[in-house]
């Protein structure tokens, strides 16, 4: 909920009591008026407006986020998630236009900050992962200049009163730190230095002082026992528990017996893939250079990985899939030039992922043939490609592209019938089980969610005694990028999943900012 208070201290006064997740408050620069980002059913952000001193929050705009008010309190800028760039519109959410371009390369446009005399906007573009880059555009000719280019993660803009500097938080010194950079370029200046991860941050309008939240949030691995009932489901197993990294996207062997993941410390070093036991003993990275590594998967015979790599976030032009043994060795390339980093392996070896233009194809190792399935229907999100258990369907995720969509959730194609949509709503990931039965993670705005099963054929669709909380983390471009990854044990009695660890945030004040 948000919350304003008095820095000296005192009673805060709640503005928001509807239960749901909200983010990024801003002040009206009258101070009579905070906009705010919450969640919708459908797992996406709109923009809100509540009276500072308490009354009915009103919604401005759909699918939208990140507001900020222009100086004179005319306009406000933010990101319109269905072109993932920045807007311009009336405080009313009317007159918008477009301001940054709409990225080819899948990079998106947030957090717009306006500079003091309103004639610039400072905002960060996303590649996707932990990564960020800053950048201002000109309002007046639309020129963009980039400011850091550290392919590392760069958040939260702010402006100094006078327009001369933006700070920013940054992962360039290995954790998130404030730093601060001349908004005509140069070299970053390093303002703190503490353990955890600094970030949302502002500035005060005398530019004497700097608040800010600390983050201390770690995401690892545990089993969860799919038989218990939910007041045994506390008793998780961790398969994973270094502090100082985020396992990442578990995924069973073959015979149950390991599990592998990618991970990372972040801002310190890039994405890796890793295996160990199943009681987490004996981890070993078996893909480790200078390259992001990500989303492993079993070959059928358990004695091989197939993952996605490339050089940079930023570059996803040189992506490549790569297999690599689990006994170690030097990993050979099996396809170059992939289309997405989303790869499954199927029961007989072949490589499922998105191509170009919608198309859903497979590649065969075997004899290097790549075929087309089939075609996602156009203007849909959809993501997360899995092979049924014999390889004759594939399942897909749909993401809500408005507020109540009703194609959004779970669907499968077996290519000799229309797509099936097996589950209806906001699903944050899915994973296939045995029995031709596919277990689904389905969310709620109040970050909460519960595992569903149901069948390849759409029958049997049934909730499951488990729940989880749903991750929610700053970092995040949208919820469905919020890490809640799991996967089902071969003999479908556990879960491998990905909850949020060591989750704590502080406010702090820096006084008397150089």
């Amino acid at each position: 909920n948000i919350y304003i208070g008095l820095i000296s201290g005192g009673n805060l006064v709640q503005l928001t009591r509807d239960g749901n997740v909200v983010s990024r408050p801003r002040w009206s620069p009258d101070g009579t008026t905070i906009s705010f980002s919450p969640l919708n059913a459908s797992g996406i952000w709109d923009i809100w407006e509540v009276p500072a001193l308490g009354g009915t929050p009103q919604r401005l705009m759909l699918s939208a986020k990140d507001a900020d008010w222009s100086p004179d309190g005319h306009f406000l800028a933010y990101e319109n998630l269905a072109t993932e760039s920045v807007w311009i519109s009336d405080t009313s959410g009317q007159n918008a236009r477009q301001v940054t371009p709409s990225e080819p390369s899948r990079a998106r446009d947030t957090e717009p900050r306006f500079s003091p005399n309103g004639r610039q906007l400072a905002f960060v573009t996303r590649p996707g992962g932990p990564y960020g880059e800053l950048s201002v555009v000109d309002l007046e000719s639309g020129k963009v200049r980039s400011l850091t280019h550290d392919a590392a993660l760069a958040l939260s803009p702010a402006w100094s009163p006078d327009g001369e500097h933006i700070y920013f938080a940054s992962s360039r010194g290995g954790t998130m730190n404030i730093w601060k950079i001349a908004a005509g370029g140069g070299s970053p200046e390093q303002i703190t230095a503490g353990q955890g991860d600094d970030a949302q941050l502002d500035v005060s309008p005398n530019g004497k002082r700097i608040v800010f939240s600390t983050f201390r949030e770690n995401i690892h691995i545990v089993q969860l026992d799919l038989s218990a009932k939910p007041r045994e489901q506390k008793s998780q197993k961790a398969l994973t528990g270094d502090p100082a990294r985020n396992q990442l996207q578990p995924a069973y062997s073959p015979n149950g017996k390991r599990v592998a993941y990618f991970s990372n410390r972040k801002g310190a070093e890039k994405e890796g893939i890793w295996v160990a036991n199943i009681d987490g003993s004996d981890p070993i990275q078996l893909a480790r250079d200078d390259r992001l590594n990500l989303s492993p998967r079993w070959t059928p015979d358990g004695e091989h990985l197939i993952y996605s790599t490339q050089t940079s976030p930023e570059y996803p032009f040189g992506l490549q899939f790569r297999r690599v043994s689990v006994s170690g060795g030097t990993a050979q390339i099996i396809l170059n030039y992939a289309p997405d980093a989303n790869v499954d392996v199927g029961p007989d070896g072949r490589l499922l992922f998105p191509g170009s233009e919608g198309k859903i194809q497979s590649f065969d190792p075997s004899t290097d043939q790549t075929q087309t399935l089939a075609t996602a229907p156009s203007g849909q999100n959809w993501n997360t490609l899995r092979w049924s258990p014999d390889g004759r369907s594939i399942a897909y995720l749909r993401s809500a592209s408005k507020e109540g969509d009703p194609n959004a959730g779970v669907w499968v194609d077996d290519f000799k019938s229309p797509p099936r949509q097996v589950f209806r709503g906001w699903a944050i990931w899915y994973a296939p089980g045995p029995q031709r039965e596919i277990y689904i993670l389905g969310a709620h705005p109040d970050a909460t969610a519960v595992f569903w099963k149901v069948g390849w054929n759409g029958e049997g669709l049934r909730r499951t005694s488990t729940t989880v909380p749903l991750i929610y983390s700053y970092w995040s471009l949208s919820p469905e990028e919020n890490n809640d990854y799991f996967d089902v044990s071969p003999d479908g009695q556990h879960l491998a999943y990905n909850p949020q660890g060591m989750q704590q945030a502080n406010i702090g004040m820096i006084e008397n900012l150089r």
